[in-house]
């Protein structure tokens, strides 16, 4: 559980715990609903080291089931109408910092914790079908419009990513995921139950999952999980009160990562949803993620005109790069994790030592070693394959460069409209071009033949 009061005002409104409903003004309050209040409070707070996978304590609260029972020998940990005999608040309200919940972080707002206490007084009831649910399929979820059947006008491409093994391209689409045929632009799949626009889609390494990040501006924010072989939602892992901009799966897919216009970065697991490390450190929207190599690490753009690297682990901030003295929207790790390449509303690619600890244990400053210029004017994310960067270069253009040499090799399009996203497919050498007017562009990047053009909207 990590925690800290700059928080507060976030998890107010992504959680939407931190009151109950209330009757009018003299009458019983309305009871704590388990569902609604006290699992997302679990899931968001307590889950990431209370969970199947770690279980501190041998102490898991991943359904109602787990969090009412109480180990042998042990006081009881929730006992129904006494708050004050239950182990969960007196976890949470002690003042030995050494035994009370969450630890390494301040303690809960009072709020939530009245919130808690007053559930277990009225009964610690559980208002669901089935108690053994896990918490992440057990909290409501909001269930969006319907996409049109056919779409009135194409709409813009503002995500694309290749399946792992390259037979699917998964685009963003108006309230839907489409999944389509890199070969021929034959649709696939259609995915229902998304919110308004999408922003950002990442794959599982091993292909059983789909993030979708996306949102309302100025209303919501979602990272949704879906299963992309049947189209099940498995998850809402993420949600804010305004849009999530971007996720990325770390190499060896035991986590992902998403980041929101709340300025924030936050850890999960695939395999129960549980959030391992929420990550408050930019000033202002964090626009895109990158992941070191090895996982270790985090590289993040923010509106704020930084880049920051991360250690995963602890959510400590290794260095900052503050050199574009404008909005960052793009990042990448070199393929050896020792150097960063940023984009920036300044129209260029810098290139920047990591900051990451040497054998010796000394640190490098994020010290700029190079600037790239031809940028275009757009917030496209920068797309890093191996020893190939990809990056729009305006006017309908992609170019792509060596990573060690930073010299231009090739560039793809040059007509049409708007570039705004970019996907690569490593197996296939394959790029996949998104632009303003809805189509995709398929390239293979060693010989520069465009292989496929549709557009990603249903109907068109």
């Amino acid at each position: 559980m990590y925690f800290t009061n700059s928080h507060l005002p976030v998890l107010a409104a992504v959680l939407l715990v931190t009151t109950a409903p209330v009757s009018v003004l003299g009458e019983k309050p309305h009871p704590v609903s388990f569902r609604s209040t006290i699992a997302p409070m679990l899931l968001a707070q307590c889950q990431g080291c209370h969970g199947a996978e770690t279980a501190k304590a041998d102490y898991r609260v991943d359904s109602y089931t787990e969090l009412m029972r109480s180990a042998e020998g042990e006081p009881s940990r929730i006992r129904p109408g006494k708050p004050a005999a239950s182990l969960l608040h007196e976890l949470l309200v002690t003042p030995e910092e050494d035994d009370r919940m969450p630890q390494r972080a301040a303690p809960l707002d009072p709020g939530q914790i009245e919130l808690i206490r007053r559930w277990i007084a009225e009964g610690a009831r559980f208002d669901g079908e089935d108690p053994d649910t896990p918490l992440v399929r057990l909290i409501p979820v909001r269930q969006h419009d319907p996409a049109p059947e056919q779409y009135p006008r194409p709409l813009p491409a503002t995500a694309l990513a290749f399946s792992p093994d390259g037979s699917r391209l998964a685009a963003g689409g108006l309230r839907e995921i489409t999944l389509w045929s890199p070969a021929d632009g034959g649709l696939i799949r259609r995915i229902p139950n998304m919110a308004q626009r999408t922003l950002a889609l990442a794959w599982s390494p091993d292909g059983s999952q789909l993030v979708a990040a996306g949102g309302i501006p100025g209303e919501l924010g979602e990272a949704r999980v879906f299963d992309p072989s049947t189209g099940e939602l498995l998850a809402v892992a993420h949600r804010a009160g305004d849009v999530v901009l971007d996720a990325r799966f770390a190499p060896d897919g035991a986590t992902f990562a998403v980041a929101d216009a709340e300025n924030r970065i936050a850890l999960y697991s695939p395999a129960d949803f549980s959030r391992r490390r929420l990550i408050d450190n930019h000033a202002d929207w964090v626009m895109a993620l990158g992941w070191s190599p090895d996982g270790k690490f985090l590289v993040s753009a923010s509106r704020d005109k930084t880049a920051k690297i991360i250690e995963a682990k602890s959510g400590a901030v290794i260095s900052t790069y503050s050199g574009h003295h404008a909005e960052v929207f793009g990042v990448a790790f070199r393929a050896d994790g020792q150097q960063v390449f940023s984009a920036g509303r300044d129209r260029k690619i810098h290139v920047w030592k990591a900051g990451l600890a040497d054998i010796t244990g000394k640190r490098f400053g994020a010290e700029k070693v190079a600037e790239l210029d031809g940028l275009a004017r757009s917030t496209v994310r920068l797309r890093l394959a191996g020893d190939r960067l990809f990056s729009a270069a305006g006017e309908g253009r992609v170019r792509m460069q060596n990573a060690a040499s930073r010299k231009p090799t090739r560039e793809f399009g040059g007509e049409g409209d708007w570039v705004q996203s970019l996907a690569h497919d490593a197996s296939g050498n394959r790029l996949a071009v998104g632009r303003h007017d809805g189509q995709v562009q398929i390239w293979n990047t060693q010989t520069g033949e465009r292989l496929a053009k549709f557009t990603a909207s249903p109907g068109w």
